[in-house]
C-alpha cells in the first residue's frame, strides 16, 4: 500500500498540481519505512516526519505554519497528543 499511496500523491502533485499538504498517519513500527520509500520512489516531494520529544515538535510545528511542505508523515499518537496544532491545518487529503 505503501508505493499506491505514494504514486497516487506524486500523481496528484505532477499531473493535477495538486501539491498539499497531505497528512499520513502510520505505525510507528512503519514510519522508518515510509520515509525510505517516498525518498526512493518520489524524492522531490517534500516530507516531514512529525515524531520526538515535546520541544522537537514543537519547533515542526513552525515548519507546518510556513506550509513549505508537500506531506507529514506521523503516527496515531502524536495525532491524539498535538491535535490542536495539528487540526489548524487545511489537509488536501487525510490517508490512514
Amino acid at each position: 500500500m505503501t508505493i499506491q499511496t505514494i504514486a497516487l500523491i506524486t500523481y496528484l502533485m505532477e499531473v493535477k498540481k495538486v501539491n498539499g499538504p497531505y497528512l499520513i498517519i502510520v505505525p510507528l513500527s512503519t514510519l522508518a519505512n515510509w520515509v525510505n520509500e517516498f525518498g526512493k520512489w518520489s524524492p522531490a516531494v517534500s516530507t516531514i516526519i512529525f515524531k520526538g520529544n515535546t520541544q522537537i515538535r514543537k519547533s515542526l510545528g513552525q515548519t507546518l505554519k510556513s506550509g513549505k511542505f508537500n506531506v507529514l508523515l506521523t503516527t496515531y499518537e502524536y495525532i491524539i497528543k498535538d491535535k490542536a496544532l495539528l487540526s489548524k491545518i487545511k489537509w488536501r487529503y487525510m490517508i490512514i
